[in-house]
């Protein structure tokens, strides 16, 4: 007899371990094909199963996620579901789950707390999703979908009615590279400092400056050499790798910031994604991210087929007990040489008898891509044609 319930418990063990397993397997694949990467997407299941009842836990970043996995649990089992997943944003945001950064430039952490990793910037004028908040931080997602926390002061909460009038505002962007907001139209008392990116609300022009308004509502005026309007700005750009380039130079000696994606400190995905935005086009956030989009680009030693304005990434290629993994990029523009950020924006060359030869760079090349020779990709990276910064997205 004891034997024979022994069996029966090993045999409901065994059963229920693997019924687990499937479940496990489920939601690795349904993970896996909306939500594999962390950075930009919130996928965070857990479960119990009790008899037939089989109860979800956790939270995603999108309502489909949850949909998807509840349609495949239920077409796999006959449990009966009860499902506790929390979809962001919180309910306890309220209405205001939206909002636009409110600093020249704001800093993204990894964690909710200043000491942590500092993982990305957002500019003046970036709109972001607001997914939750903790102790005074946001955790927000911004246009190029990256996530990460931010303080209470970074950003200025809008509701979806607010976000659409902002979007349809006429708007100034910033376009030297430092700047003032200033209190008056003499310019004699500084109300924020601006950088190139920056996109503010205008409410009246003159010869001499722009008077806008910040998001949180403060009123300044800019000095008109150094902005322009946003809608003409952006009819002006002709989205060219002789553009990019020209950008890419100006910023030569700028410093080394990890994280960083503004003209104040830049990391190398930074200064790619920052040399782009300013001319219109936004890009994934990190390297091995910007590595995926694009047309692939043969490469030799002679770089015979680079063009000016191919993204160069570096790190390591794959091999039969390794992934790759890429941990660099840089601008290709042309001769042999490449622009990029490390330790500062500084050019430096493939060829070993040039002085700025870098043959560290050179050994770890793993791919090439170009991104400006696609009508149709260039029209999706286009600023205005980012969801975040169309005005359905909000009502």
């Amino acid at each position: 007899m004891k034997a024979l319930l022994l069996t029966i418990s090993i045999i409901i063990t065994t059963s229920i371990t693997a019924m687990s397993q499937n479940i496990d397997e489920i939601i690795g694949q349904i993970k896996s094909k909306f939500a594999p990467d962390k950075r930009t997407a919130i996928f965070e299941i857990n479960y119990s199963l009790e008899n037939d009842l089989l109860s979800l836990k956790g939270e995603v970043s999108e309502k489909f996620f949850r949909d998807e996995l509840i349609k495949e649990l239920s077409s796999k089992f006959n449990y009966r579901l009860e499902d506790k997943i929390e979809v962001l944003p919180s309910p306890k945001l309220g209405e205001r789950v939206y909002g636009i950064v409110n600093l020249s430039v704001c800093n993204i952490r990894s964690k909710p707390d200043h000491p942590e990793e500092l993982s990305t910037q957002a500019l003046m004028g970036t709109p972001v999703r607001i997914l939750k908040e903790n102790s005074g931080w946001y955790l927000i997602q911004t246009p190029d979908e990256y996530l990460g926390w931010v303080d209470d002061d970074g950003i200025v909460r809008y509701n979806s009615q607010e976000m659409v009038r902002w979007i349809n505002s006429k708007k100034v962007i910033y376009t030297e590279f430092f700047g003032f907001v200033y209190s008056d139209i003499n310019f004699s008392e500084k109300i924020s400092d601006i950088v190139a990116g920056d996109i503010v609300e205008l409410i009246n022009s003159s010869e001499n400056y722009f008077e806008v308004k910040l998001p949180d509502g403060r009123i300044g005026f800019i000095k008109k050499n150094e902005a322009k309007l946003f809608d003409e700005w952006f009819s002006s750009l002709d989205f060219s790798s002789e553009s990019i380039l020209k950008t890419a130079k100006e910023m030569q000696g700028f410093p080394y910031l990890w994280g960083g994606t503004s003209v104040k400190g830049i990391d190398c995905s930074g200064f790619v994604k920052t040399i782009f935005f300013l001319n219109g086009l936004i890009l994934p956030r990190d390297a091995n991210q910007q590595a995926l989009i694009g047309e692939e680009v043969s490469f030799d030693f002679e770089f015979t087929h680079l063009e000016p304005g191919d993204l160069i990434f570096f790190g390591r290629k794959a091999s039969n007990t390794r992934s790759e993994r890429i941990i660099h990029v840089g601008l290709y523009i042309g001769n042999k040489k490449f622009i990029h950020s490390s330790g500062r924006v500084r050019l430096d060359s493939f060829d070993k008898n040039d002085p700025n030869y870098n043959e560290y760079r050179l050994h770890t090349i793993v791919r090439v891509k170009r991104i400006l020779n696609k009508q149709n990709l260039i029209d999706s990276l286009k600023i205005t044609n980012n969801k975040f910064f169309k005005a359905d997205f909000y009502k």
